[in-house]
């Protein structure tokens, strides 16, 4: 089982492969884990966002990503994005860009090749 302890103001949350969703689809049960060095997301005025190590993938996106499928893989979060949340759908292309460049970051950022979430690693 993947368990993170977390530190969010005053509190620790446990983070379990129980409550994990894919860091590209937000699919729930990711099935892989792709080492990431952490890296500046966005940056825009008085607000940043920063990807910090690993990210979780459901196995349709790992197996974009091992294909080496940008296209598919930025086209697969913004159909599970707008399955979710359909007023999405008017600003699709503007998404569709600022999922295909995170996704562009994660790329330039992994650091390892990926580890099925549950098996441990020596």
């Amino acid at each position: 089982m993947l368990r993170v302890n977390i530190f969010a103001g005053r509190e620790w949350c446990i983070v379990t492969d129980t409550n994990l969703l894919c860091d590209f689809c937000s699919t729930p049960d990711p099935a892989w884990r792709y080492p990431a060095r952490s890296f500046l997301a966005y940056c825009a005025p008085n607000v940043a966002g920063e990807s910090v190590g690993d990210w979780a993938a459901s196995e349709q996106c790992h197996i974009l990503i091992e294909a080496n499928d940008r296209s598919g893989l930025a086209q697969r979060s913004l159909d599970e994005l707008i399955a979710k949340r359909p007023e999405a759908i008017l600003a699709a292309t503007v998404l569709y860009e600022e999922l295909a460049g995170l996704h562009r970051e994660f790329f330039a950022h992994r650091s390892g090749p990926p580890v099925r979430i549950g098996v441990q690693v020596a």
